[in-house]
């Protein structure tokens, strides 16, 4: 089973990680060239273990909170490595692969089981579209906010070390509002109603709301900086809850968005 080769794959990819955190500070062509090809390496890797494994258990890789938190890290990888290969931003690396890292060290710690059987209700077209925008929108919206923070709390606030991060953001919320729009289709088709007032609903629309008011923010008091890395870093948390505190909340077993393990 492919399974089995996780711990190893996982092991390499961090290492390559490490390795390309490591070229980034050094100031040459060819620390820059080694830390971008050692990134995209290792993020290719984690990429091909996601289709070997796909096609081991021939259902798609997203049921349980361990696959989620491997696409989480490898989206997270590309999202750090095109904006590394734009705009060179060290800063957006550094957190995007550490972030990477941690997730897939929480995979190799607390595994799960990884069966083949797939409930009917996810048996369905909606079901990759829906879990693929939510994963690449978290990977965006965490990026951001976390660079936000950096850039007002270690460096100071200006324009240029806005940009790259709001930008992301903008991009995370109108993914996150497709996989809303998404999911809500997907349950009316399914159990005949657009919203159900489930748990997991509930919080992911509060997370809407919440980079919805960063936006807001952003727009209309643009030279507010801290206020604004303040409201990323609450939108953040309330964002992980949504992802991964709701299966801990007293309201978690009337959810039927609760990842299987």
């Amino acid at each position: 089973m492919v399974w089995s080769f996780f711990v190893p794959a996982a092991l390499v990819v961090i290492a390559l990680w490490a390795l390309s955190l490591f070229f980034v500070f050094k100031d040459s062509g060819r620390s820059y060239a080694f830390s971008w090809y050692s990134a995209l390496l290792s993020t290719t890797i984690l990429g091909l273990f996601i289709v070997f494994y796909w096609l081991d258990i021939n259902r798609p890789p997203m049921r349980t909170m361990a696959e989620t938190r491997i696409w989480y890290s490898f989206l997270v990888g590309v999202v750090s490595l095109c904006v590394f290969k734009l705009y060179r931003s060290k800063n957006m690396l550094v957190i995007g692969l550490i972030m990477a890292s941690v997730f897939l060290i929480v995979d190799i710690v607390h595994p799960e089981y990884h069966g083949k059987f797939l409930m009917p209700a996810l048996q369905s077209p909606w079901f990759i579209p829906h879990v693929v925008s939510y994963m690449l929108a978290y990977a965006l919206l965490a990026s951001a906010s976390l660079a936000v923070a950096w850039s007002v709390y270690t460096k100071g606030s200006n324009d240029t070390e806005f940009k790259q991060p709001m930008n992301l953001t903008y991009l995370g919320f109108v993914l996150l509002t497709f996989g809303m729009l998404l999911g809500a289709f997907w349950a009316k088709i399914a159990w005949g109603n657009y919203w159900a007032w489930d748990p997991k609903e509930v919080w992911a629309l509060i997370t809407w709301f919440f980079y919805l008011l960063v936006i807001h923010v952003h727009l209309y008091l643009p030279s507010r900086k801290e206020l604004l890395a303040r409201l990323m870093i609450l939108s953040l948390i309330v964002l992980f809850i949504t992802w991964l505190g709701i299966k801990y909340l007293p309201s978690a077993n009337q959810s039927i968005h609760v990842y299987g393990g």
